[in-house]
């Protein structure tokens, strides 16, 4: 009788430890209300309300669009996407000489490649992509705008019924595969001869980068931080980065960095109070814990 009342209190814990950590997980540490709603890329969650990513020039972004108590046999809820200005970017522009402040511009929707499914989407970027050029194929007219760096687009997406919304942020990076140099021999002039030609060294390719983001856990959001950081970096550079806590009341507690492949990455915190750490091959993302702190 014993064993058994020992077997059911240990299955009873066990329960509440799932419970307690599924609830965990779907309000981003007991700070947002629980997501019956998320969104998939690349196999890994997305619950974090707003988040920051780069997109590069010529690449496609799967987004798979999820209810939380659905199953194989449910059918698809529906969903709404779109791409509007960055709200937080401070910047305005002309259209035909008029004055326009990019953060109440029109839907930029129509100037991506977005491809709506049932419960996927797929967003490819163009091979060209211009701040310039994205106004000037949403309004229709000649546009007179500085082209500045950072998450410039947002991506919206939102449960059926609008109740759950999701802001990505983001940014586009340039892939460059190359440079063509011009071979034509150089004649000099006096005697009329020929100088032997110099051997060309061959273009060298372009290192290629991969994305850096960030997000947090716990207590906060990511409007709860200011990270400066690079949006990318090549396979052995080595990356810095600094975290500054924005709410008094918060701490960072813990600092993880990670990617699809692997739990964790080593980094050293510096004395300065910044952050460097050696990038792999592939996309990461530096996890930010954050506390209360201690009365």
């Amino acid at each position: 009788m014993k064993i058994a009342k020992i077997i059911t209190g240990v299955i009873v814990v066990l329960i509440v430890a799932l419970a307690v950590g599924l609830v965990f997980k779907f309000t981003n540490g007991f700070n947002e209300d629980f997501k019956t709603f998320y969104l998939e890329r690349d196999g890994k969650q997305i619950l974090t309300s707003e988040t920051e990513t780069s997109f590069t020039c010529g690449e496609s972004y799967r987004y798979e669009v999820k209810y939380t108590f659905d199953n194989d046999k449910s059918e698809p809820k529906g969903y709404n996407v779109k791409i509007v200005p960055n709200g937080k970017i401070q910047l305005s522009f002309k259209a035909d000489g008029k004055q326009y402040s990019y953060a109440d511009a029109k839907e930029l929707t129509g100037a991506f490649n977005l491809k709506k499914e049932k419960s996927a989407f797929t967003l490819t970027m163009p091979k060209e992509l211009t701040l310039k050029g994205v106004l000037e194929k949403v309004y229709s007219k000649t546009v007179e705008v500085d082209e500045p760096h950072g998450f410039l687009y947002t991506l919206v997406v939102s449960s059926y019924n609008e109740k759950i919304t999701y802001k990505i942020n983001f940014g586009i990076s340039i892939n460059v595969e190359g440079i063509e140099l011009d071979k034509n021999g150089i004649v000099f002039g006096g005697g009329g001869e020929i100088p032997p030609s110099v051997p060309q060294e061959p273009p060298k390719e372009e290192t290629q980068k991969y994305g850096i983001e960030y997000d947090t856990l716990g207590s906060g959001s990511v409007l709860s931080v200011k990270f400066g950081c690079v949006s990318e970096a090549a396979a052995g550079e080595e990356v810095r980065f600094t975290v500054e806590v924005l709410n008094e009341e918060l701490e960072v507690v813990n600092l993880m960095i990670e990617s699809e492949e692997v739990y964790e990455y080593d980094y050293t915190h510096n004395k300065d109070g910044s952050y460097t750490f050696t990038m792999p091959d592939c996309f990461v993302t530096v996890m930010i814990y954050l506390m209360p702190k201690e009365a």
